[in-house]
């Protein structure tokens, strides 16, 4: 009887271990082989600050103000129009978006450091 089945039926394997699947599984035979094909939580961050850098260096390097470049993580990015802003550049949504709608964005931003972006958004608060 169990090869009538086999033969009736069209047999299929998990696509990560290439275990024969039972019942209602479709393409993984397990919880663990279905996780293994998601993105892990280092690899976003990865490819996000891959992207990132990709992106400064689009929009020039370094601070439209003041020219700081040291640190990556100190540059940002700076919408020159807040009203026609789709969604904020950070590390998360550099890695999980499309690239082409990633440019379209970068293309609305000027790139300022950490110091530079609070002072144009705040500029009541300037001492001087």
């Amino acid at each position: 009887m169990l090869c009538y089945y086999l033969v009736m039926k069209k047999i299929i394997t998990c696509i990560v271990c290439n275990k024969f699947l039972i019942g209602r599984q479709t393409k993984y035979c397990s919880p663990t082989c279905k996780n293994k094909t998601n993105q892990s939580y280092h690899l976003q961050q990865a490819r996000g600050w891959k992207r990132k850098k990709l992106a400064v260096k689009k929009l020039g390097g370094c601070c439209s103000i003041c020219g700081y470049k040291k640190n990556l993580s100190a540059l940002t990015f700076h919408h020159k129009n807040p009203t026609k802003k789709y969604f904020q550049l950070d590390i998360r949504s550099l890695s999980n978006r499309n690239q082409a709608v990633i440019n379209t964005e970068i293309d609305k931003c000027i790139l300022v450091c950490s110091n530079c972006h609070a002072e144009l958004h705040y500029p009541k608060h300037n001492l001087e």
